[in-house]
């Protein structure tokens, strides 16, 4: 539960949005609360998986699945050199990333 709630305010940190009236009509909308439900449980994505990471920007799930395996433990070696491998390609993309300016006012 505890996972679920930090994973929301993630995203929601993440969606760039500074009003409150954008992100209550974000949660109204029902594909967006099937993205975030896809995100944290990895099920019934095959079909929005795109949608997800593109109107959204919705982390995939192997994420947050790996992410609470590293506090409930893997359940095998396979398992949790899997979920090393995609840390590895994530920290490929965060080295590889630019840093965008932010005005002059946000320094």
């Amino acid at each position: 539960m505890r996972m679920m709630v930090l994973s929301t305010l993630l995203l929601l940190s993440l969606s760039g949005t500074s009003v409150a009236a954008p992100r209550e009509r974000l949660f109204d909308d029902p594909m967006f609360r099937r993205c975030v439900g896809w995100m944290l449980s990895g099920q019934r994505g095959a079909l929005i998986e795109d949608v997800c990471l593109d109107e959204y920007e919705i982390p995939p799930p192997s994420l947050f699945l790996c992410a609470r395996k590293v506090q409930t433990g893997f359940t095998s070696s396979i398992d949790r050199e899997g979920c090393a491998i995609i840390y590895e390609e994530q920290i490929k993309k965060v080295r590889a990333g630019y840093i965008r300016r932010l005005p002059a006012s946000e320094d």
